[in-house]
């Protein structure tokens, strides 16, 4: 999870201690699968990471190494990454080995290298991030130009000052740390107000699985909301990590491109097989329908 930015309090929060788990797994390699699923059209796109934090982690660093959270996620599926997987699965893996060319995974690409990695040349991308140390190893990890913007900005402002995007075209993508309870509101709200400036945008939003179940305080906000189309993508680790507080995680798509939608159900049945061993449970299908 990673910090949020409306609060000084939530400033502390730094997503080195829980890069590369199982929610940072499902996340990235979903992602993914929607990004791809977009570029079936030719027409340049707008991109926004509104949560960015640092884009690269160090899995070897003092914070990964305090939990080892990695070791739920990409240290657990590691081996597999020379076995046949989902075209998003693949993808995942390829960027990981790209980052790490003398082997292993200690570099580890989150949501911002991923998108910019697969950016196409008519694209654009901006990250956001107003935790001034996250801005800093952001700035030092990306070189910004004309089409990369790096913003040290909060992200719910720059959500209402750069959409509608002048491509007409934009996937915004929203994981914010939840540490508050009132950000599953928030982060709704923000959604539902984006969403009457620009409507065919394709709001991505992750969410943790937490025992207090506050998830649910974000489907009851989208689903009165009168936004249709809304795909619920979830997985359920089980008491496969008994040591972790989050037991699993979730994606809500607002206006999924259709293209993406068999890669992203292969990519969550080969998440789970693999991940769990059979001990979690997946969820696929509209939170609300067209």
């Amino acid at each position: 999870m990673k910090r949020s930015i409306q609060s000084g309090a939530m400033l502390s929060y730094q997503h080195s201690y829980h890069a590369g788990n199982h929610a940072d797994l499902l996340k990235h390699i979903i992602l993914g699968d929607v990004v791809a699923g977009m570029f079936n059209k030719e027409k340049p796109m707008f991109m926004l990471d509104a949560f960015a934090s640092r884009g690269i982690y160090a899995l070897d660093s003092e914070q990964a190494l305090k939990n080892r959270e990695f070791e739920s996620g990409i240290g657990k599926l590691w081996e597999l990454r020379n076995h046949a997987s989902p075209q998003g699965v693949a993808r995942w893996f390829k960027l990981i080995a790209a980052e790490n060319p003398e082997g292993g995974f200690n570099r580890f690409p989150g949501s911002t290298a991923l998108l910019h990695h697969m950016a196409r040349e008519g694209d654009r991308l901006t990250a956001c991030d107003l935790h001034p140390q996250e801005f800093d190893k952001l700035r030092g990890s990306f070189q910004a130009n004309r089409r990369f913007s790096l913003l040290k900005r909060d992200a719910f402002e720059a959500l209402k000052a750069l959409l509608p995007p002048k491509e007409k075209r934009g996937l915004i993508f929203l994981d914010p740390s939840y540490e508050v309870k009132e950000e599953y509101r928030s982060i709704a709200k923000a959604v539902i107000e984006a969403h009457r400036r620009f409507a065919t945008g394709v709001y991505v939003i992750w969410y943790p699985l937490l025992p207090a179940q506050r998830h649910l305080d974000l489907f009851r906000a989208l689903k009165s909301s009168g936004m249709r189309k809304i795909l619920r993508i979830e997985l359920d680790c089980g008491d496969c990590f008994p040591e972790m507080q989050m037991y699993g995680s979730g994606m809500l798509i607002v206006n999924p491109p259709w293209h993406a939608e068999k890669p992203m159900q292969d990519s969550l049945d080969w998440i789970c097989e693999h991940l769990t061993a059979g001990r979690g449970t997946k969820q696929y299908g509209w939170l609300v329908p067209e």
